[in-house]
This record gives C-alpha cells, structure tokens and sequence, in this order.
C-alpha cells in the first residue's frame, strides 16, 4: 500500500511539473515589446501596441509561430530615458530570452547600442540619422537593428515637398518652425529650414522647446506680428501638438498649420474633433486610410477599425508588419533563435505586405518606398484624410485639400 501511494505521489509530482504554468511556457515564443506605457510619449505607445497586439494576436490564431503561441512581454520605456532603454534590453533579450523585439519608438540611437549587445530581431520606429550613425559604427555587430521608418531628414524632404505643392497661394514667404530640443526635432528643423531658404523663403523664427511644452501665449504672439504663411510644429508627441492648436485657435492668423508627425497620433485627432479641421501633417511608412490604394489594404484597414473603432493612427501598421516580417522569416529558416539565419532572412527577401514588397537597406532603414511610403495628411471632418503619398509625390486618389477654416 505505501509502494502504492508513493507511486501516485510520483505521478502527481511529475503531472503537477509538466502542467504546470513554467513548464507550460514551453510551448510559447517570447516577444518583447518595450514600448511607453507612461508619461509623455504613452498616447503614441498605445498606437504602435495595437498593431503589434493585431499581429500577433493573427498568428496565434492560426496556430501559431512553429506550432508555438507567442507571448507578449511588456516593458514600459517612458520616455526613452538611457537608462530605460538598457533596462529594458537587458531584462528583455537577458532575462526573458525573448525571440523579437519591437519597439514602436525606441531612443535615438541609443537603442541601438543597447539592442546590438544581443542577437534578437530588434525594429523600432526610431526615425533618426543618429540611430543611423550608431549603426554605421559596426554595421557587423548592430546587424540585427532594423529601423522601420525613414530617417527625419528625408522625412523634413518629404514634408517641404508637400506643402510646396499644396493648391493653395501663399500670401507671402515666411515660415515659422518650431521644433523639440532632440536629435529628430533638430534633424526635421534644420532640413526645414535648410529647404525653405535655399527655396527663398524666410524663415522668420525658430524656436526649439523642451516637450512638456503647453504654454504658448509668447509665442503665439511673436507669431501674430510676424504673420507667417505656414507654420510648422515638429513634436513626436500629442499634449503638446493639442495645446498648441487650441491656444493658436483662439486668434488664429492666417497660416497654414503643418504638424508634421505630430497629427498622427490618434490622442491629438481625438481631443481636437472637427477642431482640427484644415491641419496638414505626415505619417511615415503609412498604410493610406481610410480608403485604402488595393483591396488588400482596405481589408487590413477595415480589420483594423473594427477592432479599435477609430481609423489606423501613426505607427500601427508598420508594427504589425514589422511583426509579420519577422514572423515569416522564422516560418522559414525553421527556428527562431537561429538569429543568424533569420536577421539574414529578414535582409535578404524583406516581405511583402499590404503596399506590396519591403526591403531594409544597407543601414537596415525602412527607406521610405512604394511599399511603405511617407502618407501626408489633412484632417478634414475631424479624421485623417491622404493628400499626398512619396515617393514620388503623388496627389492621393480622390484626395482633395480643403482652405483651413481659421483662413479668411
């Protein structure tokens, strides 16, 4: 009787480890997901999220990635700190053992120092040519650093394009820029201001502000005697983009309002409503909504609304794909931790997504490209319409720019 019970006790003991929730873990494929959670940049956190969730929630569905459910690990990186951002390498890549990272934003260039210590797929929406210039360090050991979006100064290129070719007649040729005190706030003013100079415009004031930045009388007021035809505002960020347009609307002159990034977001949209109306901006590597270019756009983008109820706000798509690419890539090297194989995998055929095919260049940036283009935008009706799409600019089919409502 006593072989009897210590026999059962065996079997539960091993029934009890093999089912258990550690064990069970097993059967899942890690992926990493540092992304804000909290402060400043949280708003545009949960747009990249709810693409990647889209994703993988997509694969699972189908039973997975290698027979294995992928699991969503977290990592809050506020706002992009040095420190955050090798914490969150670390304890995802070191700790958690994770298959792919994605990022949404990532930290200018210092993600990149922080990711290349490892070998897991990282893609970030990182933006910048000083992500760029660290990768260039040693292309070798930062190979599995992909950035999915075009870099701020050719995405500044893409914005003066734009508003050059807007229907519409400037009063005269002053432009005001304001941008944030970081690397991709300079990058996008400075080629700003560069363009419209060597265009013969003049570039009446610039001013770089800190974000948290919400209090805009002075200049607002500067603004007002100046008198500028177009007014543009470089913040990665919604806060600050919607209290600056609430303040200006107050007393608005008569200037077009470029937010470039920053009326992409969805909190800026959602708190501005019809408010908004006649605000121009750019969403890099965009999928065009809400009439999308090809049927298979368009069932992505429907998917997409109907989860969340609102149209796709900026980073959401590219997060998906950039989930989806990696997740091709593993189906077929065979193995997910075989890094080697899939970062090649992933250089060599790139995927072919909603837009058609995208390829990472030597610097692994998502250049911007048929597949993945720079989409500019007018709200009109309290949504984001397309106007345009580069390369090469191109007027969005059935697009139509409307006179901002503030101009008389």
């Amino acid at each position: 009787m006593k072989k009897i019970l210590r026999f059962s006790s065996i079997w539960l003991f091993i029934g009890v480890f093999l089912f258990s929730p550690t064990v069970m873990a097993a059967d899942t494929l890690p992926v990493g997901v540092p992304i804000p959670m909290t402060g400043w940049a949280a708003g545009s956190g949960a747009d990249y999220f709810k693409g990647i969730k889209m994703a993988i929630d997509e694969i699972n569905e189908s039973g997975g990635l290698l027979g294995k459910q992928l699991e969503i690990i977290r990592f809050d990186s506020k706002g992009f700190e040095p420190e955050v951002v090798m914490q969150a390498a670390d304890y995802l890549c070191g700790q958690k053992n994770v298959a792919s990272v994605h990022a949404g934003w990532a930290g200018w260039g210092q993600d990149v120092r922080a990711y290349g210590k490892y070998d897991a797929p990282f893609f970030a929406d990182d933006g910048s040519q000083a992500a760029v210039d660290v990768f260039r360090e040693d292309p070798a050991k930062y190979y599995n650093i992909y950035q999915t979006t075009d870099v701020g100064v050719e995405q500044a290129k893409s914005m003066f394009r734009a508003l050059m070719a807007l229907p519409y007649e400037y009063p005269n040729k002053k432009v005001v820029i304001i941008n944030t005190d970081d690397s991709w706030g300079l990058e996008v003013g400075n080629t700003l201001e560069k363009s419209f100079k060597e265009s013969g415009w003049k570039v009446a004031k610039r001013e770089t502000v800190p974000y948290g930045t919400n209090e805009w009388g002075v200049i607002l007021s500067q603004i007002r005697r100046i008198k500028p035809a177009i007014i543009h505002v470089e913040i990665p960020s919604g806060q600050e983009n919607i209290t600056f347009i609430q303040q200006f609307l107050k007393k608005p002159s008569n200037a077009i309002i470029s937010l470039g990034w920053g009326i992409t977001p969805r909190e800026v949209v959602d708190a501005l409503g019809n408010s908004a109306d006649g605000i121009v901006g750019e969403m890099p590597s965009g999928l065009p909504g809400p009439k999308a270019p090809n049927a298979k756009a368009q069932a992505w983008v429907d998917k997409f609304v109907g989860l969340y109820e609102h149209q796709v706000p900026a980073g959401a798509w590219i997060a998906y794909t950039a989930v989806k690419a990696w997740a091709h890539a593993v189906a077929q090297v065979g193995d997910a931790y075989d890094f080697k194989a899939v970062n090649a995998y992933i250089k060599e055929h790139g995927y072919e997504g909603e837009l058609g095919l995208i390829k990472w260049d030597k610097d692994n940036v998502l250049r911007a490209q048929s597949g993945a283009p720079v989409v500019h935008y007018q709200v009109q009706g309290g949504e984001l319409q397309p106007i345009f799409t580069d390369p090469p600019l191109t007027p969005y089919q059935g697009s139509q720019f409307l006179t901002p409502p503030w101009i008389k």
